[in-house]
């Protein structure tokens, strides 16, 4: 990797460029938001920019909750669909015509990325989410600019490792981690995927943060969750595994089945919905679309076992962290999810949360029913978990070791078991 590690002169917060392709387009919208959430945990003591990809009703330039956003166009507008929804590469596996717009929307980000390097008070980080398109980008870009002394950290989330595979991807891949400055993954399992790609880099393990202390926080009368009740939020594409889920709640028995809420959307939801018809639950699954970040918590506070039956997709693609694991612990319930590297950060021993093998609608509906039978074990995982999410997975936590990777990357190193040590 490069090794550029100056600091910003004495005195002067650090200027962060943090580019992405996935951002709330408005107040309010039900696009995810971390990356946003790790850019105001940066504030006061570093000064962020966001870069995103624009889309039809969105501002070209705003503040949005105290980040200044730029979003670039790269389409006629009113048909950019190259990313939102459901992320870029479900979007193109939905309509291959969307390829056509991705040399514009690469070669946008590029050219947006250089003009704010060449520009008065530039950047001293380019914080890029994602090692394809942005971090690429970012990399071209700072060529481009002329401008060698721009660090560049780029934040891998797993998609872009694990489902973009063959000779030529790996190629790039491996050119852009040996460009970057800083490499950093949300999981164990990323860490060593990443050496495997390319044995030489040393990426440090961050994973993104929850908002435990004000937005994901337990009912304090536990007045609304329904001992049940399951919930399941996430996209609606393959590697949530949820028709593992559908098919392990058509095994229990009517009398005393537990309900299910499903949120979320995404391309398999006609798909999801027709299964569950076919499986006789119609009477035990709702499916509640895509729901607004604020009402998540109420949600989640309903149910008394937060269910993740994640699987490996066909093309690779899986969990890089699981980040609404983290939120369903801080609002109380008890986490189930499949027992998959990634989820072994969130759920690292069995008095915290259970683990169950992939893709076994057995395992997991003797594993739900064991729940809903020990309501006092449930409560007590649910109790633990809390207290390790708190402790490893804060924003106030994550959003200062961010700050000192951005600010003082002298100070952090390299150690790739330090993020979840502390």
């Amino acid at each position: 990797m490069a090794t550029r590690n100056k600091a910003p002169s004495s005195g002067r917060r650090t200027r962060v460029l943090m580019t992405t392709s996935t951002l709330p387009r408005w107040e309010g919208d039900t696009e995810p938001r971390f990356v946003l959430d790790l850019a105001r945990s940066l504030l006061p003591k570093v000064d962020v920019e966001l870069l995103a990809p624009h889309t039809a009703g969105a501002a070209v330039q705003e503040t949005l909750e105290g980040i200044a956003v730029r979003r670039y166009r790269y389409w006629i507008p009113r048909w950019q669909s190259a990313s939102y929804q459901g992320g870029m590469m479900q979007r193109l596996r939905q309509n291959r015509w969307r390829t056509l717009q991705i040399p514009f929307f690469f070669m946008a980000q590029i050219w947006t990325i250089a003009r704010r390097l060449r520009q008065e008070n530039p950047v001293d980080v380019i914080h890029a989410h994602w090692l394809l398109p942005q971090g690429l980008a970012a990399v071209l870009a700072r060529r481009l600019a002329r401008r060698p002394e721009v660090r560049i950290v780029c934040t891998s989330h797993g998609g872009d490792l694990y489902g973009l595979r063959g000779r030529l991807m790996a190629r790039i891949k491996r050119w852009i981690i040996s460009q970057c400055d800083e490499i950093t993954v949300v999981s164990h399992a990323m860490s060593q995927a990443i050496k495997a790609l390319q044995p030489h880099s040393n990426p440090t393990i961050i994973p993104m943060g929850t908002d435990l202390e004000a937005r994901f926080t337990p009912d304090p009368n536990n007045s609304l969750r329904d001992p049940n009740h399951l919930i399941v939020v996430g996209r609606l594409v393959e590697k949530k595994g949820i028709r593992f889920l559908l098919e392990a709640l058509a095994l229990c028995d009517s009398v005393g089945r537990p309900t299910l809420d499903v949120v979320g959307h995404g391309p398999l939801r006609a798909e999801l919905e027709s299964l569950s018809i076919h499986l006789g639950l119609e009477n035990y699954v709702r499916f509640l679309g895509a729901c607004p970040h604020d009402e998540l918590p109420q949600h989640y506070r309903r149910a008394a076992i937060a269910v993740f039956p994640f699987i490996e997709a066909d093309d690779g693609d899986q969990e890089g962290f699981g980040l609404v694991m983290v939120e369903a612990i801080g609002c109380g319930c008890t986490v189930l999810a499949s027992d998959l590297p990634a989820v072994r950060d969130v759920l690292p021993t069995a008095d915290i949360g259970l683990r169950v093998p992939p893709e076994d609608p057995e395992e997991l509906v003797k594993a739900i029913l064991d729940l809903i039978r020990n309501p006092a074990t449930s409560r007590r995982l649910a109790k633990n978990a809390r207290a390790y999410a708190l402790s490893h997975f804060s924003w106030r936590i994550i959003g200062d070791r961010y700050r000192r990777l951005l600010s003082e990357p002298s100070d952090v190193g390299h150690d790739p078991d330090d993020a979840l040590s502390h």
